[in-house]
C-alpha cells in the first residue's frame, strides 16, 4: 500500500475513535462543517453538479456547435438508437474530483465516500431530474457474485444505499442480477461493449410487474451495461427505469 492510502486509512480510524477533527473526504484537510457536509468548502464547488448542455437521453456534453438545440433534443446517437430508460440523470463528469473520489472508492475501499457522494446527489436529484417518477424500487447495477466476492463491497450499491437513506426510498438487492461473468468493459470499444454484456442481467418478473424503478451506477462510458440491465427490467414488466449515475465520461 502506498504512501496516500496508509495516511487516508489511519485518517478513517483516527476520526472513528473520536481522536481527530473533521477532514474533507476528498483533500484530507480538516475544516468546521456547517451542517453534516463531508467536504470542505474548497472541494464542494468542484464536486457540483454538471450544469452545462447535455444529451437529455444519454447524458453525453454537447459539442460547442450544438449548444444552441433546445434541451429537449437527443443527441444523434440517441435519435438512431434510442436508450431503453425513460429518464436519465448523470451527476456530474466523470473528470477532476469526482473523477478521483470514485477511483478511490472503487479500487481503494474507501467506503465513507459512498455516503459523500450519494448525499450529494440526493440533494441534487429533485433540481436537475424533477421529471423522475417516483420510484417503487431502488436498484444498484448488480455485480457477478464471484465479482462481489473479490471486490468485497459494490460500489454502485454502497453509492444507492446512501441516496436511499437520504430520501427514505427503498431499496432492492434481490430484483436484478448478473447470469454470467463478463470481460471488464474497459479498453473494449462501444460495439464490444454491448455485445460483452448482452444477455448478462436477469430480473424477478412477479415483483417488477408495473413498477417503476430507478437504476443507480457510479460511472457511465457508452451506456452498454446500462442498456442491458434495463433491457432485463422492462422484460419483466417494469413500467418505466430512470437511470441515475454518478459520474458520466466526457465522451463515449
Amino acid at each position: 500500500m502506498s504512501a496516500l492510502p496508509r495516511l487516508r486509512s489511519s485518517l478513517r480510524l483516527l476520526r472513528g475513535l473520536g481522536l481527530l477533527e473533521r477532514r474533507c473526504a476528498h483533500c484530507l484537510a480538516p475544516f468546521t462543517p456547517r451542517q453534516d457536509e463531508a467536504f470542505c468548502p474548497h472541494c464542494l464547488p468542484r464536486l457540483a453538479p454538471y450544469r452545462g448542455a447535455a444529451c437529455p437521453r444519454c447524458g453525453l456534453p454537447l459539442p460547442a456547435a450544438d449548444r444552441s438545440a433546445a434541451p429537449s433534443v437527443p443527441c444523434g446517437h440517441c435519435l438512431a438508437d434510442p436508450p431503453p430508460w425513460s429518464v436519465m440523470l448523470a451527476y456530474g463528469l466523470y473528470e477532476g474530483a469526482l473523477r478521483d473520489c470514485l477511483l478511490r472508492l472503487k479500487f481503494s475501499g474507501e467506503l465513507p465516500l459512498a455516503g459523500a457522494l450519494g448525499g450529494l446527489l440526493a440533494r441534487h436529484l429533485p433540481a436537475v431530474a424533477p421529471e423522475a417518477p417516483a420510484p417503487d424500487h431502488v436498484l444498484a447495477m448488480p455485480q457477478h457474485p464471484d465479482h462481489l466476492r473479490e471486490r468485497g463491497y459494490n460500489q454502485a450499491h454502497e453509492l444507492a444505499a446512501a441516496l436511499c437513506r437520504e430520501l427514505r426510498l427503498p431499496l432492492r438487492h434481490d430484483l436484478l442480477w448478473r447470469t454470467r461473468r463478463v470481460r471488464p468493459q474497459a479498453g473494449l470499444d462501444a460495439a464490444r461493449r454491448l455485445a460483452n454484456v448482452h444477455g448478462s442481467f436477469a430480473a424477478h418478473a412477479h415483483s417488477l410487474v408495473g413498477a417503476r424503478c430507478w437504476l443507480l451506477d457510479d460511472v457511465m462510458t457508452t451506456g452498454s451495461t446500462a442498456r442491458a440491465a434495463c433491457a432485463a427490467l422492462l422484460d419483466a414488466g417494469a413500467a418505466s427505469v430512470s437511470l441515475l449515475v454518478m459520474a458520466r465520461t466526457p465522451a463515449r
